[in-house]
């Protein structure tokens, strides 16, 4: 079984077991984080060097106060030398966790930096299209030359300066 069907597996059985899902999403998120903040510990915890007893001890001094079931789920994951899983499961644990909140990833690009009304109107207007909550991450690329690009669920619209350009360009040749 390839690593995206494991984590889709984890992933199902967590939310399905889990209290409090949103709670569970933000550990995830956290505990990959400080995984990739620190490949040390992840190559310590993946090790097959280091005995899992020691491991399991590791992880659970670092991450104390886990909700249900993530202890149990390390613990499984410790015990199967699949710690590496973590970033992948935590990826399809959000987008699981989204699709049954009615909740769409967007990533924001643009060329200058938005103020804060102008990412409220952005995020409003996308919730608006899809009909549903939107988590709106923004990134600056000045090589956009002004508008923006939007990428929602895996679909990208680019309504930049650069893409009708290049589109202008395309057309007049």
């Amino acid at each position: 079984m390839n690593d995206t069907k494991s984590a889709r597996r984890y992933a199902r059985a967590i939310i399905e077991t889990a209290a409090d899902t949103l709670a569970v999403r933000d550990e995830l998120t956290a505990v990959s984080a400080a995984l990739k903040a620190n490949p040390t510990l992840l190559a310590a915890l993946s090790s097959p060097g280091v005995p899992v007893a020691n491991k399991k001890a590791i992880f659970s001094a670092i991450f104390q106060g886990l909700s249900a079931p993530l202890p149990r789920l390390f613990d499984m994951l410790i015990d199967a030398s699949r710690v590496d899983l973590v970033h992948e499961l935590v990826h399809r644990y959000r987008d699981e966790w989204n699709a049954r909140n009615n909740v769409h990833a967007a990533r924001v690009t643009t060329a200058l930096a938005l103020d804060g009304d102008a990412e409220a109107r952005i995020r409003k207007a996308l919730e608006v299209a899809v009909s549903g909550t939107v988590e709106m991450e923004t990134s600056i690329d000045a090589s956009l030359v002004g508008g923006l690009k939007v990428e929602v669920d895996g679909y990208m619209f680019d309504g930049s300066v650069k893409a009708r350009l290049k589109a202008l360009r395309q057309h007049l040749l």
